[in-house]
């Protein structure tokens, strides 16, 4: 049997150089460069051509070249503390989102939620000459080191006076879960903290409303885990006092902190309302749902792009505060 001919696009390789496509044109190589370059030097008549040259042996000019020329690499850095974290996959959903729209992608490292990992991730980020970068809760209390004319964007970080920041007026968060115990008649009140400065604004705003109503509030700490949240819970079940309400500062510890009513068999709300933080997809998922005070973490990566947009085009960036809202659900009682 003969051997089947090949079509000339499937004989030329995907990566048939410039050169072949030049020769086809009749044109030098530099007017190829121009045509994808969108140059406009190039008549409309020989732009076609090339193209058509191109489309016919496959030809496709590599975007690494043709953006080392523009002096872009098209890519952002996004240094996030533990990429497995939910409330950290919608930022970046947020980010992906802007990006994509101007042929731009991420490149992703983790800190691990240290600060030494963030240098050494920020300088790694930096070594792809990526054209500008975003770090999620940063723990360094300056801008990762970066070359003159690089700006980061952060997102929640734990210095409050860095320049180009998105975040969550948190102490707003925690006024709002105090009003709703207070709304449903609770008086004896604790928080489960963590680390940080986020969780002692929440706690801040927390407190501010409860001496309004001439409360006072326990406190314990966690890191954040569910394991963490139902050790705290426990902690304070061990004590003597009275306890009708917890407000912990993020829904992963809260599910530990309704494991352990549970465990210990206390109704939730009918003994302990429970209210979390950031409003992450498990919060309806768990028994009973969870009320949380919903952070915007979509709407927070889609603004850290675009501030990050404006200093790579050469802007001026203004830091941007997102207001909390209370998602009331069944751990707190009837929504």
């Amino acid at each position: 049997m003969p051997e089947p001919t090949s079509s000339p696009v499937l004989a030329s390789p995907r990566g048939s150089g410039i050169r072949e496509v030049a020769r086809l044109s009749g044109v030098s190589i530099a007017t190829v460069s121009r045509v994808f370059n969108d140059a406009a030097s190039v008549s409309p008549q020989t732009r076609a051509r090339v193209l058509e040259r191109a489309t016919t042996l496959g030809y496709e000019p590599s975007s690494l070249g043709r953006n080392l020329v523009r002096g872009r690499s098209e890519l952002l850095g996004l240094i996030v503390p533990n990429v497995s974290f939910p409330l950290y996959g919608e930022m970046i959903g947020g980010i992906e989102d802007v990006l994509g729209r101007q042929g731009m992608s991420i490149l992703l490292a983790s800190s691990h939620d240290d600060a030494a990992s963030e240098v050494t991730a920020a300088q790694h980020l930096l070594r792809h000459t990526v054209d500008g970068g975003i770090v999620v809760n940063s723990r360094l209390d300056t801008s990762p080191p970066a070359p003159r004319g690089m700006n980061w964007v952060h997102i929640s970080p734990e210095y409050a006076g860095l320049p180009c920041r998105v975040e969550l007026d948190n102490e707003e968060g925690g006024r709002l879960a105090a009003q709703e115990l207070l709304r449903v008649g609770r008086r004896h009140l604790a928080y489960v903290g963590a680390r940080g400065r986020e969780s002692g604004e929440r706690e801040r705003g927390f407190a501010a409303e409860l001496r309004r109503a001439n409360l006072s509030h326990r406190r314990t700490e966690g890191d954040y885990s569910e394991l963490s949240g139902m050790r705290a819970a426990q902690t304070l079940l061990e004590d003597a006092a009275p306890l009708d309400a917890i407000f912990v500062a993020g829904d992963l510890m809260a599910a530990g902190v309704l494991r352990a009513l549970h465990v210990r068999g206390l109704r939730v709300p009918g003994d302990v309302a429970v209210i979390g933080f950031d409003d992450a997809p498990l919060a309806a998922l768990l028994y009973p749902r969870l009320t949380s005070v919903r952070q915007p973490a979509h709407a927070m990566g889609v603004a850290a792009a675009e501030l990050s947009l404006r200093l790579i085009a050469g802007h001026s960036a203004q830091p941007l505060t997102f207001p909390p809202e209370l998602v009331r659900r069944e751990s707190t009682g009837p929504p």
